[in-house]
């Protein structure tokens, strides 16, 4: 049955409460973990979408949409219907959860004058989030590369600093960022470099990393914060901006913070926080002299 779908918006607000709210959201560290995913627009495609029974996918979009046309989906957890939707209006994302164990629905969303077919089903492996982006085939869309000042990358250095903090007191805001412990761990001669944690930034396509910095050896380590970088597969990924001393003291260790942003060439990496990272830190010799941040 066709639905076109209006805001009510106190059953809205009720039934994203309680999405929100259902157990196993943040995921477990089990096959049945959400997948996150990250998805280029392209009114030509129809998007297959798997969701579950168990938790919310949430749909982000870069803008918000001006209409919603639905299929085997309701906003009203009395309709009979075998898909869940919840959805402010203005808000740029939406969340949807199956009520049946083998429901399936079609939801098209009208963006900018462009309707985006998505199709719903149930599946073994739910995507927990899929973040919806503008790709320009030409280069760093216009809209990245304001997006990637020198003073946002500042910021989303500071969002990764105090994203503990976020996540406890503002729940809502840090589900939108993505966030992993790999632990991967680049050794050096003297010294190792550990990813402790990473962050993902969708709409500045950014990536910013928190590195434990172990120096094993009896003389200090100087590197180039500038120059840091990481390998992911046979690419190389310099970093858009650093937070780091640059010494790494004889048996101690230091925490650095940098980002990687894009592609070198200046086009979207869309890179996955689940990537193995190899990062690249640069030693200054003895006789050479460290350029400090200014």
């Amino acid at each position: 049955m066709e639905l076109r779908i209006f805001a009510n918006l106190t059953a809205m607000c009720v039934t994203l409460l309680a999405l929100l709210v259902t157990p196993g959201f943040a995921g477990d560290a089990n096959p049945r973990t959400p997948v996150v995913k990250q998805l280029p627009l392209d009114e030509r495609i129809v998007y297959e979408i798997p969701i579950s029974t168990d938790a919310p996918t949430t749909l982000m979009f870069p803008s918000a949409p001006s209409a919603l046309e639905g299929a085997n989906i309701t906003n009203n957890p009395d309709a009979p219907a075998p898909v869940l939707l919840s959805h402010l209006p203005g808000r740029y994302y939406l969340s949807v959860r199956a009520l049946t164990p083998d429901a399936r629905a079609t939801l098209n969303v009208i963006l900018q004058n462009k309707t985006y077919i998505i199709r719903l089903a149930v599946a073994p492996q739910p995507y927990g989030s899929v973040t919806f982006y503008e790709d320009r085939i030409a280069g760093r869309s216009a809209a990245l590369a304001k997006r990637a000042t020198p003073e946002t990358l500042l910021a989303l250095l500071d969002r990764a600093k105090s994203h503990r903090l976020i996540r406890e007191q503002y729940p809502e805001a840090a589900w939108q960022v993505e966030h992993r412990a790999p632990n991967d761990k680049t050794q050096y001669r003297d010294f190792t470099a550990t990813v402790e944690e990473v962050f993902r930034f969708d709409p500045e396509d950014t990536l910013v990393f928190k590195l434990k910095l172990e120096n094993t050896g009896g003389t200090e380590v100087v590197y180039q914060p500038q120059g840091l970088a990481v390998r992911i597969g046979n690419r190389l990924y310099p970093a858009s901006i650093a937070d780091a001393s640059g010494l790494i003291p004889p048996h101690a260790e230091t925490t650095a913070y940098f980002a990687i942003t894009g592609t070198p060439d200046g086009g979207r990496a869309n890179l996955s926080v689940k990537n193995s990272f190899n990062v690249i830190v640069p030693r200054v010799t003895r006789d050479a002299h460290l350029i400090a941040p200014r």
